[in-house]
């Protein structure tokens, strides 16, 4: 039985007051996942669906994406957006944002401080993955309309410090709106990083394991199966640190640091140069190479707590549910 004919009351946060939507619950933009489909399931769930604008390529077809999103919801919706010179279509990505009047654009790596002046003329507003405090004043001096704290545990490129500490270490310090991202995948999660101050959550992994997403029966599969001790963190796929299912296509890649890797790694620039080669090569190079977001599976640690497929609808009503269930009964 769904939950769409127990529809639950909705939840204010200045996250959903600044995108009037129902629910502060975020689908995170996840490379070769998050497509159409399932960003528009979840903005007209209630949330805000989310996508890389690698996900479609060229522009052109960005561009087409873009409308037909807009045509399959009329609620709010964001993209992802690498704001760095190894992401050679940024810049027509963003016109192409600016023109469709996208209302979130998240960056990711490099200064967002340009993006933010254009963007806030056309009313779009940006949000800026940050891993620490460092990087939060930088992006809140530019002028970002909020933060995306990016903890230990989450799937993809995740900080190190406990979402604990950083989600209210990052409210206290910057006064801006903050999404908690790192293991949340239900109504404790989400019961959780409000109470520590947090505006919002933001689902990356939990949403991978849906029936909108189009990704193949394997990597929901794997997730399934998965425990949070089968998460690894290694820079092998991409050249960034990273969390992963560790399975055997992962294994392959060799996962412990060559010597020559390491004596690398104590040049902090020769290790950007490569670890952004790295990057251009896993976004634009060949699929069919061994380290490849298709033969390898992105995850966080909250794969441990996922057990069935289930609809986004589904998915956002249990989690809302859940969490006002676990606010009333809080001793």
């Amino acid at each position: 039985m769904t939950q769409k004919s127990k529809q639950t009351s909705s939840i204010q946060t200045a996250f959903t007051e600044q995108f009037n939507v129902k629910y502060p619950i975020v689908a995170a933009p996840m490379f070769l996942v998050s497509t159409i489909k399932l960003v528009s399931a979840t903005s007209n769930a209630g949330g805000v669906g989310t996508f890389p604008a690698l996900n479609y390529r060229p522009a052109s077809e960005f561009h087409r994406a873009l409308k037909e999103i807009k045509k399959q919801t009329k609620q709010a919706f964001g993209v992802n957006i690498i704001v760095q010179k190894t992401n050679k279509f940024q810049h027509e990505q963003l016109d192409y944002c600016f023109e469709e009047k996208v209302p979130l654009i998240i960056t990711s790596l490099g200064s967002p401080r340009d993006i933010i002046k254009k963007a806030h003329q056309v009313g779009t507003k940006v949000y800026c993955d940050v891993v620490n405090l460092e990087h939060a004043k930088k992006v809140a001096d530019a002028g970002a309309d909020g933060l995306i704290a990016v903890g230990a545990g989450a799937g993809g490129h995740a900080g190190d410090i406990s979402p604990f500490a950083l989600i209210p270490y990052l409210v206290r310090e910057t006064k801006l709106p903050v999404l908690a991202a790192g293991s949340i995948v239900d109504g404790a999660g989400m019961a959780a990083a409000l109470s520590l101050g947090a505006a919002g959550i933001y689902m990356g992994t939990r949403f991978i394991a849906t029936k909108e997403a189009e990704t193949d029966a394997e990597y929901k599969q794997t997730i399934l199966s998965a425990r949070c001790e089968d998460i690894v963190n290694t820079d092998k796929v991409d050249g960034f640190p990273g969390n992963f299912i560790l399975t055997e296509k992962l294994k392959k890649l060799g996962l412990k640091k060559t010597v020559l890797e390491e004596i690398v790694s104590m040049n902090p620039k020769i290790k950007k140069y490569i670890s952004l080669g790295r990057a251009a090569k896993s976004l634009f190079g060949n699929p069919k190479s061994k380290a490849s977001y298709k033969t390898v599976y992105s995850a966080g640690h909250g794969v441990g707590l996922i057990s069935k497929v289930l609809s986004v609808d589904d998915i956002i009503q249990q989690t809302v549910s859940e969490y006002e269930t676990i606010k009333k009964n809080l001793p």
